[in-house]
């Protein structure tokens, strides 16, 4: 689903990603992990194409993303959900018109969204909050909110970055479950995290970084 072959990105003259390869499998879920600065946002970033690498090719599922261009960087976008580390709700629309922007924006109507975006709150557990406003919500219903938001459309894709940064342990327990549940009906997921207890006994691989290159590679 997702291939790096040799990629680098500098930043103000310093290498962010440093001759990095390895490949997502489709369906599969992968852990990425190493201290602060050691590139995991970038990678992240570089396979949605909100920054373009230097070097090498990446391959997202089966299209060469670096020279892409407009209504085709749209295109993969749309495959593409997005967990940010920060939560980007907007404040003055509900939990369910937060849901139901990504399928608005593209041209979903009213009544075929609808049943979707609710049975999407079900899934993460915040039918029951759809009328409220992001304030009204605690951090870890937040949190699940944004997941709803980036897995509604039904992407093939799924990028977490630090999606349980600010979240207690248990907290982060649930939110664990949901991208397993996810996954589980067939997405593609890549969760960028220093948080070792989300992937230790995972039996899932972990891509540990370190000062931009990939140190190893194990299960956790």
């Amino acid at each position: 689903m997702v291939r790096f072959e040799n990629v680098s990105k500098i930043y103000d003259g310093q290498e962010a990603l440093s001759g990095v390869s390895f490949e997502a499998g489709r369906g599969e879920l992968l852990f990425i992990t190493g201290a602060s600065g050691a590139g995991k946002s970038t990678l992240l970033r570089l396979i949605y194409r909100a920054i373009n690498a230097d070097d090498g090719a990446i391959t997202v599922n089966g299209a060469a993303i670096g020279g892409m261009k407009g209504r085709h960087v749209s295109g993969l976008r749309r495959q593409i959900g997005v967990i940010f580390q920060d939560f980007r709700l907007l404040s003055g629309k509900t939990i369910y018109d937060n849901v139901a922007l990504a399928m608005r924006i593209r041209g979903v109507a009213e009544k075929a969204l609808k049943p979707q975006v609710m049975e999407t709150l079900k899934m993460v557990g915040l039918r029951h909050k759809a009328d409220n406003f992001p304030e009204a919500l605690s951090g870890g219903e937040q949190q699940r909110a944004v997941i709803a938001r980036a897995v509604v459309a039904e992407p093939l894709l799924l990028l977490a970055d630090e999606p349980t940064g600010n979240l207690d342990p248990e907290t982060s327990t649930g939110i664990m479950r949901i991208f397993k549940e996810i996954n589980a009906r067939g997405a593609t997921v890549i969760i960028a995290t220093h948080n070792r207890d989300l992937y230790t006994g995972s039996g899932r691989r972990v891509l540990r970084l370190a000062s931009g290159k990939i140190e190893r590679e194990d299960i956790g």
